[in-house]
C-alpha cells in the first residue's frame, strides 16, 4: 500500500462489526470501495491483546485511512474488541465510534422468543448481552415485515438507546461515517441497558408491538424453593430478565439473575453491604446503596426487570409475591430461614473481600448495581 497521508489531525475512526449476519454487512461494504476504509476480517487481528494494540496503532500512524472496521468471528463479542480502546497507546491514536450487531429478524426472534431447539441458533444470553451493549443494531431483513417490526421492537427493549436500521444499501452507507462522530460512550453501554434503566425507575419507550417491561422490587427475601421453580417453569412470557435477588437462606450473599429466552443463569454477585461491619459501610458504602438502605436488613432487597413479549406484569409480579417468604416464614427469622430446602447450587464468593469495592458508579461490572 502506497503511503498517502489524509489530510487532518483527527484520529482514526474505528468501528467494530459482529453478529451472525456480520458478513452481510462487510460485503455491502467491500462493493462501496471506498479507499479511506479498511476491513480487518475476523481472525486476522492478533490474539494477544498487546500485540493487537500495537497492530491498531501501527495502522493509526500510518494515516492511509480515514475508517478501520474490525470484524468479530462468532465467538468474540464487541466487547471484547472495544476494551481495547480504553487502553494506551490506542487513546492517543484512534477512536472507536461505532460498535454494530448485525443479525437477520427470525435470527434474533427464534433465539429470544420462540426457543427454538436447534443447535445452531445463536446463544440467548450471548445474543442479549451483545445487542445490550452496542450502539448500532443492523437487521437483515425488509423492513416492511412483521418480523422485522418484532424484532425492532425487542432490540430497542433490550437497549433503548441504540440505533437501529436495515441492511440497504441506503443504511449502510449512513453507517459508515464516522469522522465526524464523537467516541463510543462506555459508561453509557454499561448503564444504557433497558434493564439497568428498569432498575433504575426509568421507563422503556414502547414499539408496535405487544411488548412490556417492568422491575420487581421487593424488601422480603425469596423461599429458594418456591423462587426457582418459577424461574424453571413459570415465566413463558418472559424473554430477557436480569437483576438481582435475596435468598432467604443466603443472607450474605447477593444472586444475580440472568434469564434470556430459554438460558437461566443464577450466580453469586458479591456480599450485600449489610453483611458488612458498619465501619466499612460508613467508609466506603457507596450514595446510591445509602438511599436504598431499609432497617432491619440494610440493602437487601430484590431488584430485577422482565421483559416479555404477550406478558402480563401484574401476573407475572403476583407469581414473584407467592415466591416470597410468607408472614409466618417472616416471623420465624433469619435462623429458621436456613434451614429451608434451598435448590439452587452453591456460589462462590469473589476472591476480593466485598464484590463491589470498585468505584460503584462506573458500572463496569453487574455486581456494582445491586
Amino acid at each position: 500500500m502506497n503511503k498517502s497521508p489524509l489530510a487532518g489531525t483527527g484520529n482514526l475512526s474505528v468501528s467494530i462489526v459482529a453478529g451472525p449476519s456480520a458478513g452481510a454487512l462487510l460485503q455491502q461494504i467491500g462493493e462501496a470501495k471506498e479507499k479511506r476504509r479498511l476491513v480487518l476480517p475476523a481472525g486476522s487481528l492478533a490474539p494477544d491483546e498487546h500485540q493487537a494494540l500495537e497492530q491498531i496503532s501501527a495502522i493509526a500512524e500510518q494515516r492511509e485511512v480515514e475508517n478501520l472496521i474490525i470484524e468479530c468471528d462468532s465467538q468474540t463479542p464487541a466487547m471484547a474488541y472495544a476494551s481495547l480502546f480504553l487502553s494506551p497507546p490506542l487513546t492517543e491514536t484512534a477512536r472507536l465510534t461505532k460498535t454494530l450487531f448485525v443479525i437477520q429478524p427470525s435470527d434474533l426472534l427464534d433465539s429470544l422468543t420462540r426457543r427454538a431447539g436447534d443447535a445452531k441458533r445463536t446463544s440467548p444470553g450471548f445474543l442479549a448481552e451483545q445487542l445490550e451493549f452496542v450502539n448500532h443494531i443492523v437487521l437483515d431483513g425488509g423492513i416492511g415485515d412483521s418480523e422485522f417490526k418484532l424484532a425492532r421492537d425487542i432490540a430497542l427493549t433490550l437497549n433503548p438507546r441504540a440505533q437501529v436500521s436495515d441492511l440497504s444499501p441506503e443504511s449502510v452507507e449512513k453507517l459508515l461515517g464516522g469522522a465526524e462522530l464523537p467516541p463510543f460512550d462506555f459508561s453509557e453501554a454499561f448503564d444504557g441497558a433497558g434493564w439497568r434503566q428498569l432498575i433504575d425507575a426509568e421507563k422503556l419507550p414502547r414499539g408496535e408491538s405487544d411488548i412490556a417491561s417492568f422491575a420487581y422490587r421487593a424488601r422480603r427475601p425469596f423461599h429458594p424453593e418456591r423462587f426457582l421453580a418459577l424461574l424453571e417453569g413459570g415465566l413463558a412470557a418472559v424473554f430477557r430478565a436480569k437483576g438481582f435477588f435475596w435468598l432467604a437462606t443466603r443472607m450474605d450473599l447477593v444472586g444475580g439473575l440472568n434469564l434470556a429466552g430459554s438460558e437461566l443463569h443464577c450466580a453469586g454477585a458479591g456480599q450485600w453491604w449489610a453483611a458488612r461491619d458498619a465501619h466499612t459501610r460508613e467508609d466506603e458504602m457507596p450514595e446510591r446503596t445509602q438511599k436504598e438502605w431499609q432497617e432491619p436488613f440494610g440493602d437487601r432487597r430484590q431488584a430485577i426487570a422482565f421483559m416479555g413479549l404477550d406478558f402480563h406484569p401484574d401476573a407475572c409480579r403476583a407469581q414473584l409475591n407467592a415466591c416470597l417468604l410468607t408472614d409466618s416464614e417472616m416471623s420465624a427469622g433469619p435462623e429458621s430461614w436456613g434451614t429451608l430446602p434451598d435448590p439452587f447450587p452453591s456460589w462462590t464468593v469473589h476472591s476480593h473481600t466485598h464484590a463491589c469495592e470498585h468505584d460503584h458508579e462506573s458500572g463496569d461490572h453487574d455486581c456494582c448495581h445491586h
